[in-house]
C-alpha cells in the first residue's frame, strides 16, 4: 500500500515539475522574442531620427541661404539708394 502511495505521488509531481520547467522555457523564449523586437524597434527609431536630422539640416542650410542672399541684396539696395541720393 505504501509503495503504490509513493508510485502516485510520484506520477502526479512529476508532470508538474515538468510543466514548471517547460513553463519557463517559454517564459525565456518569450523574454528573448520581445528584446528582440525592443532592439528592432530601437533601431527603426533611432534611423527615422537621423533621417529627420539630416532633412533638418539640409532645410536650416536652405533657410540661412536665403537669409543670406536677402540681406546681401538688402544692404545693395540701401548702398544704392544712399549713393543715388547724394
Amino acid at each position: 500500500m505504501k509503495r503504490k502511495l509513493a508510485m502516485l505521488l510520484v506520477v502526479t509531481l512529476v508532470p508538474m515539475f515538468g510543466a514548471a520547467a517547460c513553463g519557463q522555457a517559454v517564459e525565456e523564449r518569450v523574454k528573448q522574442e520581445v528584446n528582440k523586437q525592443v532592439q528592432e524597434g530601437k533601431k527603426r527609431v533611432n534611423k527615422e531620427l537621423d533621417k529627420g536630422q539630416t532633412k533638418l539640416k539640409s532645410e536650416a542650410g536652405k533657410v540661412r541661404k536665403q537669409v543670406e542672399e536677402g540681406t546681401r541684396d538688402a544692404r545693395k539696395q540701401a548702398e544704392k539708394e544712399a549713393g543715388s541720393g547724394q
